[in-house]
């Protein structure tokens, strides 16, 4: 499985409040959880180092 599906899964598991008050601290730039998942469902580099920090990463096998 992908990791930006596995992190997306784990997301939509969390409970509407606790996206938007969990906060990820990337390099002394806070963001809650609802920003990251935007990062990650864009795409953008920066949404690909997050998930890679947060030790998501493809599956070898698909």
């Amino acid at each position: 499985m992908k990791a930006k599906t596995r992190f997306m899964k784990m997301f939509y598991k969390l409970p509407e409040d606790a996206r938007s008050e969990l906060v990820f601290d990337f390099i002394a730039n806070p963001m809650t959880l609802n920003v990251v998942a935007i990062e990650v469902r864009n795409d953008t580099p920066l949404g690909k180092k997050i998930l890679k920090i947060l030790g998501y990463e493809d599956d070898k096998n698909g």
